[in-house]
Formats: structure tokens, C-alpha cells, sequence
């Protein structure tokens, strides 16, 4: 028997496409009270949100207010959609976040989601996303660690739900000084 065919899009950045298994997406449901908007949304909107803004609709060009869930496309431009998130917490408009994306704790874009999110969940196994390369139907997990970044005012409410899935988290670099979410990588060495 030969060596199991791994989907060019899970070991490469051949796709930013990743979509979210829903036993992921009914526990920020169940966390927030539901999703007003997914500003990242794949053609199919198949996050239930009230809005959904594809690549066509440029979610970095539009409000999000209210409860946002976000699975940004994976790759070079991903700090972007955190810093547009920190200052759409910042300004008020997004009252609760939670964002999906990989452990990096090396990267900037780790550090900005980090001083925004009072808690992380890091699960105990690799996601297996929906998308290119049929990830999910072919049972192969991402090439990367996961991790679930809450940002609100309510982290009880995700710890509750998101344990379950993995370790809970209290973020050190989180800060309820909103001023600092501007620019999140003031002070930090």
C-alpha cells in the first residue's frame, strides 16, 4: 500500500481557504448568542450570520458591528483582518469576536489577537477543515496548531463552551485598555 495523497492545499499556501467545521462554529454560537457578521465569509455564506462579506464585498472595507466570527484567509496579508478587528473593538463597533486561527505565538499577528483576547482555547487535536482539497471527507487534519481567540467581555461564556475542545488560556499580553488596541505592539518588547 502507498503513502496516503495529502491535499496540496493543507501542506501549502496554494489556498487561504479553510472553512470551519461546525461543531466549531455552534460553540460561538452557543458563546456569543449568535453571529451578526462574518466579514470573511466563503461564496457559500455558510457561517449563520446575519451579514456576510466574501472577498468581493472586501470585509477590511466595511463596519463590523455586533458578535463577528472570523476564519481569515490564512496567509501573508492575516494581520491585517486583526489589526481591522482591534480597531473595530477599539471604536465599539464589535462587541464580541471570536477568531480562528493557528498557534503562532512567533508571529505578530499571534501578538496582536493576544492583547485583544482575554482568552485562547488551544485544541487538543489539528482541525479538519472544510474547503479545498476536500480536507474534512479525506479525514486529514491542518498542517498547523489551531487556536480560538476570544475577544469580549463575556470570556466565562467561552471558557464554558470552548473546553471541551482543548486547553483554556488566559492571554498575558491582553489589556482592557482600548487606546492600546490601535496599535497593539505598543510597549511590548
Amino acid at each position: 500500500m502507498g503513502d496516503p495523497v495529502i491535499p496540496a492545499a493543507v501542506i501549502s499556501s496554494e489556498s487561504v481557504e479553510h472553512y470551519t467545521p461546525f461543531f466549531i462554529i455552534d460553540r460561538a454560537i452557543r458563546t456569543m448568542g449568535g453571529i451578526d457578521i462574518d466579514p470573511a465569509a466563503d461564496p457559500s455564506h455558510r457561517i449563520p450570520a446575519g451579514l456576510h462579506f466574501t472577498a468581493a464585498e472586501d470585509g477590511l472595507k466595511q463596519e463590523w458591528k455586533g458578535r463577528i466570527w472570523l476564519n481569515p484567509p490564512f496567509g501573508r496579508e492575516v494581520k491585517k483582518w486583526f489589526f481591522y478587528l482591534a480597531r473595530e473593538r477599539a471604536a465599539g463597533r464589535t462587541t464580541e469576536a471570536i477568531v480562528l486561527w493557528k498557534a503562532a505565538p512567533e508571529t505578530e499577528a499571534w501578538r496582536i489577537l493576544c492583547s485583544i483576547s482575554p482568552m485562547i482555547c488551544l485544541p487538543y487535536r489539528r482541525i479538519n477543515f472544510e474547503g479545498p482539497g476536500d480536507v474534512e471527507k479525506a479525514g486529514m487534519g491542518a498542517s498547523f496548531s489551531p487556536a480560538l481567540f476570544y475577544s469580549g467581555d463575556f470570556p466565562g461564556r467561552f471558557a464554558n463552551e470552548f473546553r471541551y475542545l482543548g486547553d483554556i488560556w488566559i492571554s498575558p499580553r491582553y489589556t482592557k485598555d482600548r487606546s492600546r488596541w490601535i496599535d497593539p505592539l505598543i510597549g511590548i518588547a
